[in-house]
């Protein structure tokens, strides 16, 4: 890794993973017999807008997963704000 990426992004990259994980046919069967009916229920009202949410934003970002400041014009990154 570049000294120009943050764990901000990793976790970017592992949540965009682990929503396509859950999308997997029966991903919501096992959530439900390991937490139990009730808490799975109580998961997914969290997770499933969660991961549109997650879904959303990375679809509308251009700069996502690109090098930080790859434009000449930017003057800053995630790490360095601009001056």
């Amino acid at each position: 890794m570049g000294v120009s990426r943050n764990g901000a992004r990793t976790l970017l990259d592992l949540l965009q993973k682990c929503c396509k994980l859950s999308r997997l046919p029966g991903f919501q069967i096992g959530i439900g017999r390991i937490l139990g009916a009730d808490d799975a229920i109580a998961f997914f009202a969290v997770w499933n807008p969660l991961c549109a949410f997650v879904d959303v934003l990375l679809a509308t970002d251009d700069h996502f997963n690109r090098v930080d400041a790859t434009d000449p014009s930017e003057t800053g990154g995630e790490d360095n704000p601009p001056s």
